[in-house]
């Protein structure tokens, strides 16, 4: 399966894939976030995740396509599809069934039937969107995956929330206890908690809330809420942005 036609227009515009990368880490490592296995706590400065500890041949980096922190774990997706996780793993967010945290990656085997393009995480969660690596032209190119806090699952599980079977996804974006999914088509749709109304639904609310597509966007906060085509899509702990098509937020 060839990266650049999986990729497609889902890669970013003169965004290339390197022939060579490496993963850098540093900070906080308590759940072992950083990888290093019974090593220090805090890391002062950037170290290099040897690329043994992806089954790669010593000497022979792989290459990587997207990387994503949540609290106390991290996801990173290398050239060939395969995601791996590792970290804290309480709430199910490294997608291996269990609820055991693990202080080196580890590839997601519930997904090496797919080929993953990016990965997001949250507090205690994790999304990612992939593509089936035998396709026979009949199912979506990117579908969403969802695993951890409040997604249903310890394991990655398919998720098309209010959006029909089938729809492309172009991201995804997680707070602290909430999602934000952007289609091919520039919608939006979200779910998760409400209290600060961080969903876009134009209310608040207390309580795991089901995925609803996001309809309206007001241009300014008095005026009247409008359609907008949605580029791009990022979350904070408890706030939501969006780019339209216009280039504005």
């Amino acid at each position: 399966m060839d990266i650049n036609e999986i990729l497609g227009e889902s890669s970013k515009p003169g965004s290339l894939v390197p022939t060579k990368s490496a993963i850098y880490v540093w900070g906080y490592n308590h759940s072992g976030q950083t990888g290093r296995k019974d090593k220090e706590r805090q890391l002062r400065i950037p170290k290099q995740l040897p690329p043994e500890l992806f089954g790669c041949p010593a000497g022979n980096n792989a290459r990587w396509l997207d990387i994503a922190c949540g609290r106390e774990h991290t996801a990173a997706v290398a050239s060939d599809g395969s995601l791996f996780t590792w970290g804290a793993n309480e709430f199910g967010q490294l997608g291996d069934g269990s609820e055991e945290g693990r202080k080196y990656p580890k590839r997601v085997k519930q997904l090496e039937s797919e080929f993953v393009k990016s990965v997001a995480c949250g507090a205690h969660c994790t999304a990612a969107i992939a593509e089936p690596r035998d396709n026979d032209g009949t199912i979506s190119k990117s579908r969403l995956w969802v695993w951890g806090q409040n997604q249903g699952s310890n394991s990655p599980r398919l998720f098309w929330g209010a959006f029909k079977p089938d729809t492309m996804i172009r991201q995804v974006s997680c707070g602290a206890v909430h999602v934000v999914a952007l289609s091919e088509d520039g919608m939006l749709q979200s779910w998760g908690y409400n209290e600060y109304g961080q969903l876009g639904h134009g209310v608040t609310c207390e309580g795991l809330q089901a995925a609803r597509v996001i309809t309206a966007y007001a241009k300014f906060l008095d005026d009247a809420p409008e359609p907008v085509r949605v580029t791009e899509v990022s979350c904070g702990e408890y706030h939501s942005a969006a780019l339209c098509e216009m280039g504005e937020v």
